[in-house]
């Protein structure tokens, strides 16, 4: 996860997963994340997608 300004907050997982669907839980409260913009950046296959998510109280 990074913010707007692309600092990264949190890192959910690193390493390698098998096939199939796989779903992750990000505690922005413990990462002293304020209410804003950020962006998931998902890396797999040699590809890179960028999720925009908007944090709120």
């Amino acid at each position: 996860m990074v913010n707007i300004l692309g600092a990264q907050v949190a890192q959910l997982f690193s390493g390698e997963l098998s096939a199939g669907e796989h779903s992750f839980t990000w505690d922005a409260g413990k990462d002293a994340c304020t209410t804003g913009m950020y962006e998931c950046i998902v890396r797999m296959n040699g590809q890179v997608q960028r999720v925009g998510m908007m944090l709120s109280n």
